[in-house]
């Protein structure tokens, strides 16, 4: 068990976050105000949270941890494409999908999805499909929390799932959006400075990366493993992997599909709209793009450092068991070489960044259920008691995806990289492209959602990594995107095209 005052500290952190949420609270009694924080983000507050709500604890776990497994190379590229998609999310799609939402008061991504598309089976298509990704999804982040604060305070996985969901509930049932948003300032600058920590405690550790790359480049993994493999693109990864000679495809796969996602996740788009004006995401171009390269340089390529920090100290059984699981390499590292208070400080700061992601999360989640489900089925049911189902429906979510992380056993950057890509498969053509393509149909964001959230589970669940041939180890975003893009594009230019009145809130 760690030192009570890193527990203390980590507790402090989430009391913080509580007090800031409800003291957030300033919304209008509305879905608008629940759900879009009555529109008045400001560019530093939007940056952030779209930030805080991207990284949480499976950023600093998983990312962090994932090159104890995989070469440097997996940190390299997951680094670049996450550069390279949060630039175009903010450029492509931030500003204009904000006039959109201006000019037809839409609240939710399938919001959008019917107002586009004129159907309301389409909005109900992309609802389900938010809830049934976001669920698994959710997973990730619980999984991601618990483990740090497991780690920290000395307690039980299933007690750290506690502690991370309830003070998450308590400030969105209060405060909706606008307290979730306030808090993701804060805890966005807590996860920068954590990170910033992190790495140099790790860099100092090995005597600086280029002797950390020496070292590591003479070193035996688990006593037999060369950690020169590290060092390689088509080296070190998931044996089978290695053994099908598929590693840099895999490395490829998924970090592409976790760091693209950025171009159709819902829990990030959705925050576009709550921005006050235009000169929010101007301004916004150049923060968030600022902030995601800075935390990525400082995370994604630790892991593989921790070998010369803890492999002579938990043995070669031990190794082989991380290597199993990475998620718990940043943590364990941490305990080892930050003092006092310290390590505290850092750890308490990815849970607080996956408290600030559940949040998001189950807003969106709740907009999905109240605003796009129950409103659509039950068109006449009073906005009084709408909201009250959005504020009880976090709780609904928050419990099921909790259930499902105690029966969850695969790593965080896998999980978070099938839910982010089937996500991405199923909404990078009706929402992405559909805001700039105008022959874009009904019929041809159906068959998109319906074939990539088909292609991408099932390729997941019977194909990925279920043998030792090539075709196994092609992340299952790939196939999901080589069919729901091609019948996106094909079904829209064989079916009836959108109104007059469509095509121009288009612009």
């Amino acid at each position: 068990m760690m030192p009570s005052i890193d527990g203390i500290i980590v507790l402090i952190i989430i009391a913080i976050v509580i007090v800031i949420g409800i003291k957030g609270y300033k919304m209008k009694e509305s879905l608008s105000g629940f759900f879009l924080a009555d529109k008045g983000l400001g560019s530093w507050i939007l940056a952030f949270s779209l930030m805080a709500t991207y990284f949480s604890a499976a950023s600093f776990l998983g990312g962090g941890g994932a090159t104890y497994l995989y070469n440097l190379g997996f940190g390299a590229w997951l680094t670049a494409w996450h550069i390279i998609g949060v630039v175009l999310m903010w450029i492509l799609i931030g500003k204009r999908l904000f006039k959109y939402a201006s000019r037809t008061g839409i609240v939710s991504i399938p919001d959008f999805i019917e107002n586009r598309y004129e159907s309301r089976i389409a909005k109900i298509i992309a609802a389900l499909v938010i809830i049934l990704l976001f669920t698994l999804y959710l997973t990730s982040v619980y999984k991601g929390g618990a483990i740090v604060l497991a780690t920290l305070l000395g307690t039980s996985f299933e007690i750290g799932l506690l502690l991370l969901a309830i003070p998450v509930l308590i400030y969105i049932v209060v405060g909706g959006f606008r307290a979730a948003a306030l808090t993701n300032l804060f805890l966005g600058l807590l996860m920068l400075f954590s990170a910033f920590l992190v790495c140099a405690f790790i860099m100092n550790a090995v005597g600086g990366p280029l002797n950390g790359l020496e070292r590591l480049s003479q070193m035996k993994i688990a006593n037999s493993i060369p950690g020169s493999l590290w060092l390689k693109f088509d080296g070190m990864g998931p044996p089978p992997a290695m053994n099908a000679g598929m590693v840099p495809l895999l490395i490829m796969s998924v970090t592409f599909s976790i760091s693209m996602a950025q171009l159709a996740l819902p829990s990030l788009l959705m925050q576009f709209y709550a921005a006050k004006n235009e000169k929010v995401i101007s301004r916004g171009r150049i923060i968030g793009p600022i902030l995601v390269a800075l935390y990525a340089f400082t995370m994604f390529s630790l892991g593989a450092f921790c070998h010369l920090i803890i492999d002579d100290k938990i043995g070669a059984n031990g190794v082989v068991s991380l290597l199993r699981d990475t998620d718990w390499v940043i943590p364990r590292t941490v305990d080892l070489i930050a003092p006092l208070g310290i390590k505290g400080l850092i750890l308490a700061s990815p849970v607080a960044a996956s408290m600030s992601t559940l949040a998001v999360v189950l807003i969106v989640l709740s907009a999905a259920l109240t605003k796009d489900i129950i409103k659509t089925i039950s068109p006449k049911l009073n906005e009084d008691k709408l909201l009250i189902i959005a504020r009880i429906s976090p709780i609904l979510f928050a419990v099921v995806s909790l259930v499902l992380t105690l029966i969850q056993t695969g790593i965080i950057v896998e999980i978070v990289g099938a839910a982010f890509g089937t996500i991405f498969a199923c909404f990078l053509g009706p929402v992405t492209i559909g805001l700039y393509w105008k022959g874009a149909t009904k019929i041809g964001a159906i068959a998109s959602m319906l074939s990539g959230l088909i292609v991408g589970l099932a390729w997941y669940i019977f194909i990925y990594k279920s043998s030792s041939t090539a075709i196994a180890w092609i992340y299952p975003v790939i196939p999901a995107l080589a069919i729901s893009l091609p019948i996106f594009i094909i079904a829209s230019l064989f079916t009836r095209k959108p109104s007059k009145e469509v095509l121009e809130r288009l612009g």
